[in-house]
């Protein structure tokens, strides 16, 4: 791929999630992928925040 669609991956979960998948498919440990988990944690943290603040029962 061409580095200007690399760069913009790197904002896309699914990025993240391939690459400490494919890190402890193949025997890497989480202290390797910290990059990784802290991607996914934030961008869980910042999902359920925005969902908490915009869903209404009605």
């Amino acid at each position: 791929m061409s580095e200007t669609i690399r760069n913009y991956a790197q904002f896309l979960p699914l990025t993240h999630v391939v690459n400490l998948l494919r890190g402890l498919w193949i025997g890497h440990g989480w202290a390797e992928h910290l990059k990784e988990v802290a991607v996914l944690s934030g961008m869980l943290v910042f999902g359920v925040a925005i969902s908490a603040k915009t869903f209404r029962w009605e």
